[in-house]
C-alpha cells in the first residue's frame, strides 16, 4: 500500500468497527480474516491485498477511498438532507441510531453474499 500510512488505514478501520458496535472478533469473523490478523492491520503492522480490502470495506460499509485515503465520494443525499431538516433536534439522536442499525443490517446481508 504504497502511499499510504497503515497506522491511519488501521485507526480508521478500527473507528469504523468501534461506530457499529463490532468486536474485532465479529469483524473478523465477518470479512474472513483472522482475529490476530485483524488486530495487525488495526495496529498498522500489517498491510493487506485487494480482496481483504474488499471484504472489509462490505463489512464496515464504507469504501475503499475512505479507509485507504480517508475520503469519501459523496453521493447526492439533498434530498435526505431536506427531510432532515425540518426535524427538531432533540430527535436527531434516534435517527443517528435508527440510521446506524440500518447500515449495520445492510453491511452484515452484503457480507453474507459471496464476493465475486
Amino acid at each position: 500500500m504504497e502511499g499510504t500510512d497503515a497506522k491511519i488505514i488501521g485507526s480508521r478501520i478500527w473507528e469504523c468497527r468501534k461506530k457499529l458496535g463490532y468486536s474485532r472478533e465479529k469483524l473478523a469473523e465477518v470479512a474472513d480474516v483472522s482475529n490476530s490478523f485483524l488486530a495487525e492491520v488495526e495496529h498498522g503492522t500489517k498491510n493487506f491485498s485487494v480482496p481483504v480490502l474488499s471484504r472489509l470495506c462490505k463489512a464496515l460499509g464504507v469504501s475503499a477511498d475512505y479507509l485507504l485515503f480517508g475520503r469519501e465520494d459523496t453521493a447526492d443525499a439533498s434530498d435526505i438532507n431536506r427531510m432532515l431538516s425540518g426535524i427538531d433536534p432533540r430527535y436527531l439522536p434516534h435517527l443517528e441510531e435508527l440510521l446506524a442499525a440500518y447500515i449495520k443490517t445492510i453491511s452484515l446481508a452484503e457480507s453474507q453474499q459471496p464476493i465475486r
